[in-house]
Parts: C-alpha cells; structure tokens; sequence
C-alpha cells in the first residue's frame, strides 16, 4: 500500500512533463562493500621465506611468556581466520616454534621445518588484499618529581575511585570483550568518564590526592599516556616505573595528525622532536591541542623490574623486539607471528643508522586503544635512546602472518 501511495505523484509529474524532458529515476545504491575476512590461509607454494633476524634465546624467552599466559586460560577455542583452536595447541605452537627456530641452521632450513609442520594465515588489513601497518612503542624515561614544585607541575595521576568498568559481555555473549568506562552521575546516570580537557584544563582530578608523580614538561605527560607506561628517574637519584592502571575509555586521537590537520607541519614533519618543539613554541595553544586527544591514562607506581620492560595484557613483562600489540578480537593474545614490515635501525645512543626490512618472529602479547582492527599492529622496541629513535620513526605498511601447528589426525 505504502508503495502504490508512493507511486502516484511520480506518475502525474511524468505526465505533465513534455517529451523532451523524460523522468530519469536514480540510479540504485551501490552494494555494500564485502565483509572484510581478516584471514586467507596461506599454501605451501606461496610461502615467503621465514628468515628471523634476532637471536633464538630472545624468542624462546618471548614464547614461555605467551605460555605462561595461555596456561591460565580456560581449555576454549580462539578463532584464526577460517580456523578455530583450542588454547593447547597455542600452547603445543610456541614450543615446537621454539624448539625449530633453535634447530635451524639458516632461513631455508626453517622454513622447510615449519611447512612441513604448520599452518600459515596472512592478516588481511582491507578488502583489497593482504596487507598491516605498523606502528611502534616504548616506555619513555622521563626525569620526574614524587611533590609539586615550581619545575615540576605536571601531575601523572592514579586511577579515580569514582571510574567504573562495566563488561558488556556479562549482559549479552555477543558483546563478549567489550567494555565501557564511565561514572555514576549526580543524577544516578551512568555517563562517560572526563575527558583530557576537564583534567588538564578544568582540573577535575586536582585535591583528590591521586597524584602519583609530577612531570616537567606537558608533551612528557602526552608522551607516557600515549605509550602506556615509562621509566621515572627522581631527583633523588631513584627511579620507578609508571605502569598503566587504566584509561578514561575515550578514544585515542592523533595530536599529531591535528597538527597536520591546522597546517602547521605536514605529516612528513612530524616527529616527536618538531612535535615538542612546537607545543614549547605556541604555548598559547598547547592545552587546546593536547584536548585533541580526549583520551587519558592512569598509572600506578611499581618498583622498576629487573629488565626495565613493562607487563603486556597478558600480565608478562615485554620482551624488546619480540612484543606486538594487536586486536585481539581478531588475533588471539599469546598467538606466535611473523612479521614483515621496513624499520628503521639506531645505536645504543639512539642514532640513525638506517632503515631495512624486519622480518622476525613476535608475540602478539599486549594491546592499544589505537591498535584495532586486523591490519594494526604495534611493535614493542624496549626502552632507552635505541628503543625512541625507532618507535617514534615506525608508521608503516607490512605483512603479518599467523603461525598454528598442524593438528594430528583424528582417532576418533
């Protein structure tokens, strides 16, 4: 009925028009675009040579990370691509990784011994092909303060007691993973937590005693929050590290890109370097343009471990160089990876040296508010000058595959 309704104006227009004016009707909407299937599998043929350029130890140490974390997971089934697993042969994937990465002799010889034993699943990033971009991270060291004084005002603060996580999948399986963070309105509502411009600009958090350290500088305090925790260094020779407690759940935004976005620099200028210098130089707007980024990260102060490297979202320290945050709707945390992706190289002192393919062995063992969707990834470089130089140059276009061990034949 609606449709006849809708017919009738149409019909008496094209008959009040003359011949010379025919009614064209508009074209129907294009398809929806294909659904994204964020793996293909990967045959023999078609393998890349699966060199690895870090030492054996340094993955062997990375992979019993992954497997002290899987060992606490429920015996399940984790979705990789067109397949699904149970946690054991994750598990049974890291160890016999493992043991052929130290067997073999060069990249030839390994990745005949991984044909011959594994599966091979390349990360689609788009609906066009295969393909990750790749970004990197670290934890800063930062010279820091445990009280407010005149060279160090800006706080780094705990979590508040008043922000709530709620976990989405208790109300509905479909939601399984999802979480939100907010607060209990004076009206009993449920809302969204503050944001960076009523902390930073409006001071909600000050008098709360939640101030865990000060800063000196606010790009210090943008640059910890972006990279999820760092080393302090205080002025009384100690030093701590600021791990990650939680975020005020809003999403993460470039500073950066809006930068770029009012035309200051271009994306090719921008770097952590000429991004300090021109927040130092146009303090006028340096606390609109850090509200670019509504998101913001609690800490809490923890002795310094033994490595200086931080825990992932598995609960394990990180290993430099081994570590990958991902999403993990799409790439199960522990799983083993190999990466191919141009990096650049530095020095101890954190010099350029070059830029070259890295094409390694990583866990996918920690995740990002930025870093969602199959084609994202974020390497973990470590701490130190080394680890700076590098993940502050990485904003780039690679291959991410995910490696599973065959599974015996059934018996029953």
């Amino acid at each position: 009925m609606k449709s006849a309704f809708r017919a009738v104006p149409l019909l008496v227009l094209a008959g009040c028009l003359p011949p010379s004016h025919p009614v064209s009707l508009p074209p129907p909407p294009p398809p929806p675009p294909p659904a994204l299937v964020p793996f293909e599998a990967v045959a023999p043929e078609d393998w890349p040579e699966l060199s690895d350029d870090l030492d054996a130890e340094t993955f062997a140490r990375a992979a019993a990370r992954s497997k002290a974390y899987l060992d606490g997971q429920d015996d399940k089934l984790w979705s990789i691509g067109p397949v699904q697993v149970g946690t054991q042969t994750l598990i049974e994937t890291l160890d016999a990784l493992a043991q052929a990465r130290k067997d073999s002799a060069g990249p030839k010889e390994f990745t005949d011994r991984l044909k011959a034993g594994f599966e091979l699943y390349r990360v689609r990033g788009s609906t066009t092909g295969p393909g990750a971009h790749y970004s990197s991270y670290y934890p800063p060291t930062l010279a820091a303060s445990r009280k407010q004084t005149p060279e160090f005002k800006y706080p780094l603060f705990g979590r508040p007691k008043d922000l709530v996580e709620v976990d989405l999948g208790s109300f509905d399986p479909k939601w399984k993973g999802e979480k939100l963070f907010g607060r209990i309105a004076s009206s009993g509502s449920f809302v969204p937590y503050f944001d960076r411009r009523d902390f930073d600009v409006r001071g909600q958090l000050a008098g709360r005693g939640l101030e865990a350290a000060w800063l000196k500088d606010p790009f210090d305090r943008l640059n910890i929050h972006i990279q999820g925790s760092g080393l302090l260094s205080f002025q009384d020779g100690t030093m701590a590290m600021a791990r990650f407690a939680a975020t005020n759940g809003r999403p993460y935004q470039s500073v950066g890109l809006a930068v770029v976005g009012a035309g200051a620099m271009t994306r090719d200028q921008i770097t952590a370097a000429t991004l300090k210098q021109y927040l130092a130089e146009h303090p006028e707007g340096e606390a609109w343009l850090l509200a670019r980024n509504p998101r913001y990260t609690f800490f809490e102060l923890v002795d310094l471990p033994a490595d200086g490297e931080p825990p992932g979202t598995i609960g394990q320290a990180l290993v430099a160089g081994r570590s990958i945050a991902v999403d993990p709707s799409v790439v199960p945390l522990g799983a083993a990876c190999w990466v191919s992706v141009p990096v650049p190289q530095a020095d101890a002192q954190g010099r350029l040296l070059a830029r070259e393919p890295m094409r390694r062995l990583m866990l996918a063992q920690d995740t990002g508010g930025a870093i969602k969707g199959p084609g994202r990834v974020d390497l973990y470089m470590g701490h130190g000058p080394e680890a700076e130089t590098v993940a502050h140059r990485v904003w780039d276009a690679g291959e991410l595959f995910v490696l599973v061990l065959k599974r015996p034949a059934r018996s029953r």
